[in-house]
C-alpha cells in the first residue's frame, strides 16, 4: 500500500510539473510577442526539449522512491550509486548509444542547426521538423511520410538546413527528349508548359539539360516554390503539363 501511495504521489508531482512548466512557458511567450518566427522556434525547440529531461528526471526519482520502499532494491540500489565502476561505465555509454542520443538531443536544443518548423535534408530524406525527443528527431518528409533519425546521426552526419536563407521548396523532374530534335525548343516548351501549373507565377523555374544516352537526351526541370507548396503535388502536375507539351510537339523518344 505504501508503495503504490508513493507511485501515486509520484505521478501526480510529474502531471503538475509538465503542466506548470507547459502554462509558465506560454505566458513567457505571449508576454514577449515576439516578431521573429525564428527567434520563436529556436525557444520551442529549446523549451520542448527541457521539459522532456524535466519530466525525465521526476519519472526517475519517483521510481527510485517507490523502489527504495522494499529492503531488497533499496539495498541494491544503495550499492549501484556508490560503486564507482558503475559509474564510469555509465559516463562511457552517455558518449555511445542509446544514452549517446540524449547527449545528441542536448546539443541540439542549444546549438540548434535545426528547429522545430525547419525543412531540412538529411541523407536521402527531406522534411519539416516536428519534434525533438530524447532519442530521435521526428520529420514529416515532403511525401506526407513520417521518419525518425537518431539524434547521433542528427549531429553527426551533413544535413542542409533549407528553412535558412532561402525556405524555399526545391521541385525537380526528369523529362526524355527524342535525339535528333532541337534542344533549346524542347527547353522552351518545357519551360512554357511548367509555367502553366496553378500558381505558376509563384515558382522560380529552370530547365537544364542533363544525362545525354544513345537515343534520349534529358531535360532536368527545377522550381523554387513557396515554403507552403505542396512538393509531391506540384511535381505531378508540372510533370504533367510538361509531359502533354513535348508530346504535343512530337518530341518524346518513340
Amino acid at each position: 500500500m505504501r508503495a503504490l501511495l508513493t507511485a501515486g504521489v509520484w505521478l501526480v508531482i510529474v502531471i503538475v510539473v509538465r503542466t506548470l512548466l507547459s502554462k509558465a512557458f506560454d505566458r513567457y511567450e505571449r508576454r514577449l510577442a515576439e516578431s521573429d518566427p525564428a527567434v520563436a522556434a529556436r525557444r520551442r525547440t529549446t523549451f520542448g526539449f527541457l521539459l522532456r529531461i524535466v519530466v525525465a528526471l521526476v519519472v526517475a526519482i519517483g521510481v527510485w522512491s517507490v523502489l527504495s520502499i522494499f529492503p531488497a532494491t533499496r539495498e541494491v540500489a544503495a550499492a549501484f550509486l556508490g560503486s564507482a565502476a558503475v559509474l564510469a561505465l555509465i559516463a562511457g555509454l552517455a558518449l555511445t548509444t542509446p544514452l549517446g542520443n540524449l547527449g545528441s538531443g542536448v546539443l541540439l536544443a542549444f546549438t540548434q542547426p535545426v528547429r522545430l518548423g525547419d525543412r531540412i535534408t538529411i541523407s536521402d530524406h527531406t522534411g519539416i521538423v516536428d519534434e525533438i525527443s530524447l532519442s530521435y528527431t521526428a520529420l514529416t518528409t515532403d511525401e506526407g511520410r513520417r521518419i525518425f533519425v537518431p539524434n547521433t546521426t542528427m549531429v553527426s552526419t551533413i544535413l542542409v538546413n533549407r528553412s535558412v536563407d532561402d525556405p524555399r521548396r526545391l521541385v525537380t523532374v526528369d523529362l526524355p527528349v527524342r535525339l535528333g530534335t532541337s534542344l533549346g525548343e524542347a527547353r522552351k516548351i518545357a519551360m512554357e508548359a511548367a509555367s502553366r501549373v496553378p500558381q505558376g507565377d509563384e515558382l522560380a523555374i529552370y530547365v537544364q539539360i542533363g544525362d545525354i544516352t544513345e537515343r534520349t537526351a534529358w531535360l532536368h526541370v527545377v522550381a523554387y516554390a513557396p515554403f507552403s507548396a505542396d512538393v509531391s503535388q506540384l511535381s505531378s502536375e508540372i510533370r504533367e503539363q510538361t509531359v502533354s507539351a513535348l508530346a504535343s510537339a512530337d518530341l518524346l523518344p518513340a
